[in-house]
């Protein structure tokens, strides 16, 4: 499995590096200050405006986008390296105007929308100026089955209404936030995969407001933050929809085995930053009159961290291999062994940085509480672990059945 980034990719990944230890990490503290003190925390901090504004003048932007969006053009292989480092700092993916819903919401843009969408909306967003959500969830239908939402998208002439409510919105509030991506039915006596269409809703639109601000863990992850939507009659031209009627559904599909890689490289940055901390404070902490890295325990963890780690980077690396060298059909087992394996991962070797810490690795002394926050969302956002345990499953006793047909075995 020749999984090995490009000579251009490499020397991204070591500029990346140094960008991280240069502005991002020093900047940490300086953004939670910011946002403690501010007066409307739904917006971009004087920081990060400064960090996203240096990154974008060294190139250091939308990697894998084509070049002529703005991006680097890297692929899957060459681009995970530097999700992993970007990944390291909850801050991170931002900087580098690389979230991994503005990824996706680019690439289903340039790819279904039309010269006008492109730009109006499309140029705005690569460009650093604004920002998209996209809105899926819906509260009383369960995610694992985004085939059975409900909410109405009707037309009405040269327009669609969209009337009802929807919920985890990320980002929408934000002040930056230019439109959301709704995905809605449009059709429901079509065929299950047939129901639904994407639609794009200017943020600024009559009739759309907003509920309640939901947290993970406690954390609102202002300024992007996670919200529900209310559309009271809102009307937007048909010329808003995205691909075709019916398409809605397969468009979110283009772009899964791509996020779920960023997911897993992401996770494995999130380890790589608290086996980082772990270590640093271990070396430094003083208990009984010895340093902590010196009792068994601590080095066991340290072990485990480390080999974890390591299995989960070469599998999610695999998965990329695959995806970009077989498709996404031949890689649909290991894509949600990858979303199952990176997170859970993730979590543990954050508990084992957080216990070493005490107090502090509850507090925003460390960057430990609130990646553990997130990491635990993964495991439910996109799929949850059972949803995928089970594919994987089937896939498994289909794979199995047929090597004993073809071997002529019961």
């Amino acid at each position: 499995m020749p999984v090995e980034q490009s000579e251009k990719a490499r020397e991204l990944t070591q500029q990346v590096e140094a960008f991280m230890y240069e502005h991002v990490f020093p900047a940490e503290p300086v953004f939670h200050e910011q946002m403690s003190k501010a007066a409307d925390r739904w917006t971009y901090m004087p920081v990060m405006r400064e960090l996203r504004a240096k990154a974008k003048a060294a190139g250091l932007w939308m990697f894998p986008l084509p070049e002529n969006l703005g991006g680097r053009g890297l692929d899957l292989i060459d681009y995970a390296p530097i999700c992993e480092l970007m990944n390291m700092s909850q801050i991170g993916t931002e900087v580098f105007h690389c979230y991994s819903g503005t990824i996706s919401n680019a690439l289903v843009l340039d790819q279904f929308g039309s010269e006008a969408i492109k730009e109006r909306y499309l140029k705005p967003l690569v460009a650093g100026d604004a920002r998209t959500s996209i809105s899926i969830t819906e509260r009383e239908v369960p995610s694992s089955d985004p085939t059975d939402l409900k909410f109405p998208i009707k037309r009405d002439g040269n327009e669609f209404v969209l009337n009802g409510r929807k919920a985890w919105a990320t980002g929408a509030i934000m002040k930056e936030c230019d439109a959301i991506l709704v995905l809605g039915c449009t059709n429901p006596d079509a065929p299950r995969h047939s129901r639904h269409s994407l639609v794009i809703v200017p943020r600024a639109s009559k009739g759309l407001s907003f509920g309640r601000i939901d947290t993970i863990l406690g954390f609102d992850h202002a300024p992007f933050g996670h919200v529900d939507l209310i559309f009271d009659n809102v009307r937007v031209p048909v010329e808003n929809l995205l691909g075709a009627e019916g398409t809605g559904f397969a468009m979110m599909q283009t772009t899964l085995g791509f996020g779920r890689v960023q997911l897993g490289m992401g996770s494995v940055g999130a380890a790589e930053r608290a086996l980082a901390e772990m270590c640093s404070w271990v070396e430094k902490r003083i208990i009984g009159g010895k340093p902590l890295v010196e009792r068994g325990v601590v080095i066991d963890a340290i072990a485990r961290s480390r080999i974890e780690i390591e299995q989960a980077r070469r599998h999610v690396l695999h998965t990329a291999w695959l995806l970009q060298t077989k498709g996404p059909k031949a890689a649909r087992s290991e894509i949600s062994q990858a979303k199952v394996l990176a997170p859970n991962m993730a979590l543990q070797v954050l508990d084992r940085a957080i216990q070493f810490h005490g107090g502090a690795g509850l507090s925003f002394d460390t960057p430990l509480p609130e990646m553990f926050a997130y990491q635990r969302t993964v495991r439910i956002g996109e799929g949850a672990d059972e949803v995928h345990r089970e594919l994987v499953a089937k896939l498994e006793i289909a794979k199995q059945r047929e090597t004993r047909a073809r071997f002529g075995r019961n």
